[in-house]
């Protein structure tokens, strides 16, 4: 009969560590944020325009005011900028609590997600810069 009870006890224990290790990756490939983003709008200095005429009111190509984010299941993100934006690439990690995306790369940046958009606020030149991301 103890032999019969340790190994139902045995059993429920695995069962319990198992469940307990599975929970963790389904939140992130569920968040609506995870997938790969292209810029499409800029906001400065009070007007808004797309990345076309952004890169024409700048005298830029489209290249160089690109920016693409791809946010992966993993909790990890890579992003690319064009040269306006400091022409950098990186990669970090990233969170989700809605409807704030926090992306971790040399300091926090954050994102609001709404209407299946990203938009990040960035500080450039003592200059408040806006650009919505779309999927």
């Amino acid at each position: 009969m103890k032999k019969h009870i340790s190994i139902l006890m045995l059993a429920v224990m695995m069962v319990m560590v198992l469940a307990g290790c599975g929970g963790g990756g389904a939140a992130k490939s569920d968040a609506p944020v995870v997938g790969d983003w292209k810029m499409t709008t800029v906001e400065a200095m009070g007007q808004t325009a797309n990345i076309e005429e952004y890169a024409t009111m700048t005298g830029m190509s489209a290249d160089d005011v690109k920016m693409n984010l791809s946010i992966k299941d993993d909790g990890t993100f890579t992003i690319e900028a064009g040269s306006v934006f400091g022409g950098e690439s990186g990669e970090g990690k990233w969170s989700y609590e809605e409807p704030t995306l926090t992306l971790d790369y040399e300091g926090k940046t954050t994102c609001e997600y709404k209407d299946n958009k990203l938009v990040m606020t960035l500080e450039e030149g003592g200059q408040s810069v806006s650009v919505t991301f779309e999927k």
